[in-house]
């Protein structure tokens, strides 16, 4: 549920949603420009990415030299298995997010934007025992930056999207080794260039990197993977061409194909999407 003009410029969302962690974990699935997320946004917040329960404020800044700016803040349960996996208190996560956007020309804009995300896990075992830790720490931070050039006379017919994130896990644990407390700082990015070649063909490639902890007690857990693992150089790359037919504003038709290069990690090397999506109603594509 959203409450628009709370406050002037200022907008209010409460329920379970997709967080505005970054650009592309707020889309839907439905609506990337891609067959899944990123390889390093499944890695660090799970393959569902980013979806808890509380309440976000969106406030539109003042513009400032020649800039709009974006703030947005996020409180919610701290449900994610995956940084959160050991939240027994259920203590609330907390989200910041600045963004800032200017017009290059009548035909391009640049958007450049930061994300902090901050939460506890409580509880991890260590030997046959559960123990407890109330100062075990979650830091989730990312960094975006976007660049669209759409001729305003033939945006429906050609455009180009170049778009990158960077994501860093800082999560404190007990080690189940019994040494004592350790931290998992895993990071990743992604980069990909996309554009419109007529009014219903799109075609892009998206690289994504992606490089966990290396910890000897990491063998036989789950909870630790694919945050750590135990094998000396562990990284993964992935490299997606894609084709994109928007048959009509309700049907996408995208064929894309993802090879993966990876050392420590259980991926598959070659997998070959077709992939088709339609939608009908209020919401049809939306980025919502």
């Amino acid at each position: 549920m959203t409450r628009y003009g709370l406050l002037p410029q200022v907008n209010l969302t409460l329920g379970k949603f997709r967080q505005q962690f970054g650009v592309v974990n707020r889309w839907h699935k439905h609506a990337l420009d891609q067959v899944d997320f990123p390889l390093p946004l499944r890695m660090i917040f799970g393959d569902g990415g980013l979806n808890q329960t509380g309440g976000s404020i969106e406030w539109t800044m003042p513009d400032f030299a020649g800039l709009s700016h974006e703030t947005i803040v996020q409180i919610t349960d701290g449900s994610n298995s995956r940084v959160f996996g050991e939240n027994a208190d259920n203590i609330p996560s907390a989200l910041l997010r600045y963004r800032m956007y200017r017009d290059l020309s009548p035909s391009t804009y640049a958007e450049l934007g930061a994300s902090a995300l901050y939460g506890q896990n409580n509880r991890w075992p260590t030997g046959n025992e559960l123990s407890t830790d109330k100062s075990l720490n979650t830091w989730v931070f990312g960094l975006d930056y976007s660049m669209v050039w759409e001729p305003t006379d033939r945006m429906r017919y050609h455009n180009v999207t170049w778009r990158t994130e960077a994501y860093a896990l800082d999560k404190e644990i007990l080690a189940p080794d019994g040494s004592g407390k350790d931290t998992l700082t895993p990071w990743g990015a992604y980069s990909y260039l996309e554009s419109k070649v007529c009014r219903t063909l799109v075609v892009g490639m998206r690289v994504d990197y992606y490089q966990p902890n290396v910890k000897p007690y990491a063998t036989g857990t789950t909870t630790l993977s694919p945050l750590a693992v135990t094998e000396d150089g562990a990284r993964a790359w992935q490299f997606s061409p894609y084709v994109t037919w928007e048959q009509s504003p309700f049907v996408h038709f995208r064929v894309e194909y993802d090879y993966a290069s990876a050392r420590g990690l259980d991926m598959a090397d070659n997998v070959v999407w077709l992939q088709c999506v339609f939608a009908a109603g209020p919401h049809k594509h939306d980025r919502y």
